[in-house]
């Protein structure tokens, strides 16, 4: 019974750990032949290994985003230019509200490139001294 006992512990932490990566990976039509990030583990990556952030951000509802895909995830060159990249793709509410997400219009989908300096400053203008003065006085 030792033995069992101990497959069935094992084929727990194996499914536990595979949920977590498809949630946290999901290509969502986009390729699983790329190492998708979600946007806080984007961000990490990024700053640790200088490398930009490809960012795609698209609707569920959206017909251009749907033709998107298919060709997307077919693409040889994306998948081999990919790994000179993090890899992100947000849907629906998963959109940043933040202004360098949107930086010419909220159409969809978007292809953005970010680098960790552009998300810094991004994040500053949210929260930082800047945002603080020009609110003087607000309820935040």
């Amino acid at each position: 019974h030792e033995c069992c006992l101990i497959v069935l512990l094992a084929g727990s932490v194996s499914l536990t750990y595979f949920s977590e990566v498809v949630a946290a990976a999901s290509d969502r039509g986009f390729g699983d032949n790329i190492s998708w990030r979600t946007l806080d583990d984007g961000k990490k990556e990024a700053e640790a290994s200088g490398l930009p952030m490809m960012v795609i951000v698209h609707k569920t509802w959206c017909g251009a985003c749907k033709a998107l895909k298919p060709k997307f995830a077919e693409s040889k060159e994306i998948s081999e230019l990919a790994h000179n990249f993090i890899m992100v793709n947000l849907e629906d509410e998963e959109e940043p509200k933040d202004e360098a997400f949107s930086p010419d219009g909220g159409y969809i989908p978007r292809i953005l490139f970010l680098v960790a300096a552009m998300m810094k400053e991004a994040q500053e203008k949210l929260t930082g001294d800047a945002y603080r003065k020009s609110h003087v006085g607000d309820e935040l």
